[in-house]
């Protein structure tokens, strides 16, 4: 990283090192050694950008997730390399990529996504502030972004296999249980000889999400992020569907018996919403797992999804904490109730509503125990 690195502290009577954060991994790094430098752009960010900043004071974030997936504690200027993305996320902030002001960048999320926070929840702190050194560049002076860049690396087809069995995981909300319920059902199936494929479509980059399906050995783990886009808040629905379709031609590449996709934050949120809306999505999902925090919004949520056209196979997620909600719910629908505990009520269904039946011979056991 010699040349950026260079440049990023032109003008500091010490020499930075940048920190390259999670969201920017699929830039190269041999050309980041030789072959990228930074641009002063007066033009405005665009989603997908690459850029270097210096943290200027650090807020809410104070650790940034690298490319290698480790976590480092962040200082007052310290530089990084991170994406220009929008962000939604109830719990935290609404970020958007605007005209650049240097007052108003900030880290919107621990994996380095950058951009403005328009909006915050009341219970969360300031966001960490950073100031622009520069445009990723290549040899010919234009900027480096991250969705054109996976557009030549992994073009993928429009046309995925339309036998392709696809159940959505989606919740009501931030933090209702839709990643446990994804890991806990490709576990389980995995474990009973079944080919699966897990992938997440939208939602906000981070290691973790990815992490968890790939510890559970699902053939394929996949996110947006894979396709260069650091967020997908503030996507068209063409790009949803193109994304969707890129997606499902990686997973049905691997053949799998069933893909299991999480969609991020909640039904109401304006990209679930027009997923939810959209023929040709629906079309390709054979049923859907609602995840909730109680039974009033679980009730919401699996009466909406049915109205969408959508069947609805479980309610699972942090209402199954609670045995009262459950009773609540219950009382009220049809939709079973399964807890993601272990995964095992869910994958039942599943396999049953799939008729998935594990191979012969196929050994039920952990991979451990295979080991002589």
């Amino acid at each position: 990283m010699s040349d950026v690195t260079r440049n990023a502290a032109a003008g500091s009577s010490a020499q930075a090192k940048v920190k390259c954060s999670w969201g920017c991994r699929h830039v190269s790094r041999e050309q980041l050694k030789e072959d990228y430098s930074l641009l002063s752009d007066s033009r405005p960010p665009a989603v997908g950008d690459v850029a270097v900043v210096a943290v200027k004071e650090v807020g809410y974030h104070h650790h940034l997730d690298t490319a290698e997936a480790r976590r480092f504690r962040m200082y007052e200027g310290d530089h990084l390399l991170c994406v220009f993305g929008n962000r939604y996320a109830t719990d935290v902030y609404e970020g958007k990529v605007l005209a650049l002001d240097d007052n108003k960048l900030h880290l919107l999320s621990r994996s380095g996504v950058i951009g403005t926070v328009v909006s915050r929840n009341r219970d969360v702190k300031e966001p960490t502030t950073l100031s622009l050194r520069g445009y990723l560049g290549d040899a010919s002076g234009n900027r480096i972004n991250l969705i054109d860049l996976a557009k030549a690396r992994k073009p993928g087809s429009s046309r995925p296999d339309a036998g392709l069995a696809v159940v959505l995981v989606v919740g009501t909300g931030m933090n209702t249980g839709k990643t446990t319920v994804t890991r806990r059902v490709l576990h389980e199936l995995v474990q009973r000889g079944l080919n699966v494929a897990g992938c997440k479509l939208t939602g906000t980059t981070s290691p973790r999400d990815l992490q968890e399906m790939q510890s559970t050995g699902a053939l394929v783990a996949t996110d947006f992020s894979d396709y260069g886009f650091p967020s997908t808040y503030g996507a068209t629905l063409p790009e949803l569907i193109l994304l969707f379709n890129r997606m499902l031609d990686a997973c049905g590449r691997a053949k799998p018996d069933v893909v299991i996709m999480e969609i991020a934050d909640g039904i109401l949120q304006r990209e679930t919403e027009m997923l939810l809306g959209d023929e040709e999505f629906r079309r390709r999902v054979r049923g859907v797992i609602v995840t909730a925090p109680c039974a009033a919004s679980a009730l919401y949520a699996a009466s909406r999804v049915e109205k969408a056209g959508l069947g609805v196979w479980a309610v699972s997620g942090i209402i199954t904490n609670s045995p009262l909600f459950v009773q609540e719910f219950s009382g009220r629908s049809s939709v079973p109730v399964a807890s993601s505990r272990t995964g095992k009520a869910l994958a039942d269904l599943v396999a049953d509503r799939l008729a998935l039946h594990a191979p012969k011979n196929q050994p039920m056991a952990s991979v451990a125990s295979s080991i002589p």
